[in-house]
């Protein structure tokens, strides 16, 4: 009786979770088909433009993008529908990978549906669907996120040879997707580091390691590949206009360092690098200025961020309700797109942030007791993505002073996705103990 119980109670499980996916599948593709014609923007030619570069070129390689997009745009001959479909097709997959991991590592099978509904149901939120439309990198970003997060997720639950080599696999197009993830795995490196050292499981300390150093050499690699061209000018310089030059302290620290001051230099600041048909890299009266920036720039700024604690985090902290909360990114929403209220634009509510600040410490420690319990050790999936987000909030907003609230989304979709997962582990954490000493107290 027991058995056919279960027989059926599975049974209508999957129904349910085959039911929620194919909602999903049609409202993406609805809300794709709604929008008659992909839009693109500067970012989008200078993607085309690289893609239309040798596969091995320097353009491709070392241009002012990073390699993955232009290389799938290339290798999609620079068909803007096409390249528009095959986003659509991956998002779909990601979001629907990274439901099933979380599902595949709950204890408690009533929570199943709910994981579907509010992971799916949050992946269809304007903040993250509209890209799909559009000739830019965020939707690769989303996706490469989200199954970056998802055979994390499985990892934990169990390691095996063909998760870490998934694991490699995703991590290569999450270092080269965005130049911010390769500071990611850095971070993830040094944890898995030390994770390493305090696990006694010996047979699993291999794969860690491998990960490890996997890990660090995309590090190195996306970092040499940002250097190439001397690519990370173009930011760098919006930073200098944005908050060096304006800043008369700040300003003060570069000039003892080597960096000429003169009335060329002065009348850029408050200007963006590319205006004035980019006078900064033409401009005869800036050669000394160039000198200085392509051999010191980027060394000194990082000593500077080293050497200033307090400049590094907080002034990040001043501009975090922004990057987390700005409404300007609806600005790139295509024609068409249906704009909703959905669960990322609840949480994204600044009126409700009290309550996530209170309910997100709760689950927090919920996961952190359990983690450290060692009974569940996934209740570090959720610990670590939130975690990790203000720190990387910090290095896109140091790295760049022009569209951070775009730059910043994926970190952004990684909060609220943490929450999320806060919640869901923490539920089920709960639901284990709860139902663990049930059949104990039934023996």
């Amino acid at each position: 009786m027991e058995t056919s119980f279960k027989k059926n109670r599975q049974w209508l499980y999957s129904v349910t979770l085959i039911i929620i996916i194919g909602i999903y599948a049609y409202l993406q593709v609805s809300h794709f088909l709604n929008v008659p014609e992909p839009r693109q923007f500067p970012d989008s030619r200078e993607y085309m433009e690289a893609a239309s570069s040798p596969i091995f070129s320097k353009q491709l390689w070392g241009g002012i993008k990073p390699p993955l997009v232009p290389i799938i745009y290339k290798l999609l001959h620079n068909n803007v529908e096409a390249i528009t479909f095959v986003q659509l097709g991956f998002s779909i997959f990601s979001w629907i990978f990274l439901a099933y991991a979380v599902a595949r590592t709950l204890n408690s099978s009533f929570l199943l549906p709910f994981v579907y509904v509010l992971i799916l149901g949050f992946s269809l939120s304007s903040g993250i669907s509209m890209w799909n439309r559009l000739i830019l990198s965020e939707s690769f970003s989303l996706s490469i996120l989200a199954c970056f997060i998802g055979i994390w997720i499985l990892i934990l639950k169990e390691i095996t040879f063909k998760r870490v080599v998934m694991l490699i696999i995703i991590s290569t197009m999450f270092a080269f997707v965005r130049n911010a993830n390769g500071f990611m795995l850095l971070m993830l490196c040094g944890i898995l580091v030390i994770f390493t050292f305090l696990n006694r499981r010996t047979n699993q300390r291999r794969y860690y390691i491998a990960i490890s150093i996997t890990f660090f050499i995309l590090f190195l690699t996306s970092n040499a590949i940002s250097n190439t061209n001397n690519r990370w000018t173009i930011y760098f310089l919006n930073v200098v206009s944005m908050r060096i030059l304006p800043d008369k302290e700040l300003r003060a620290y570069f000039e003892n360092h080597g960096m000429p001051v003169n009335e060329s230099l002065m009348a850029r600041a408050g200007k963006w690098s590319h205006e004035d048909d980019f006078a900064y890299y033409k401009d005869p009266e800036l050669e000394h200025f160039r000198n200085w920036l392509y051999s010191h720039g980027k060394s000194i700024y990082f000593r500077y961020l080293l050497t200033h604690p307090s400049y590094l985090i907080s002034k990040p902290l001043k501009d975090f309700q922004s990057m987390m909360y700005g409404d300007r990114l609806i600005y790139y929403a295509p024609k068409g797109f249906p704009v909703n209220e959905s669960l990322f634009s609840y949480l994204s509510s600044w009126t409700l942030f009290p309550v996530y600040v209170f309910l997100g410490g709760l689950f927090f420690g919920l996961n952190l007791i359990f983690a450290f319990s060692r009974k569940l050790i996934i209740s570090w999936a959720p610990i670590i993505t939130i975690l990790l987000v203000y720190p990387l909030a910090a290095i896109v907003w140091h790295a760049d002073a022009m569209e951070i609230d775009r730059h910043v989304l994926p970190v952004a979709v990684q909060a609220r996705l943490g929450f999320i997962l806060l919640a869901l582990f923490a539920f089920d954490a709960i639901l284990f103990e709860f139902f663990q000493k049930r059949h104990c107290e039934k023996k």
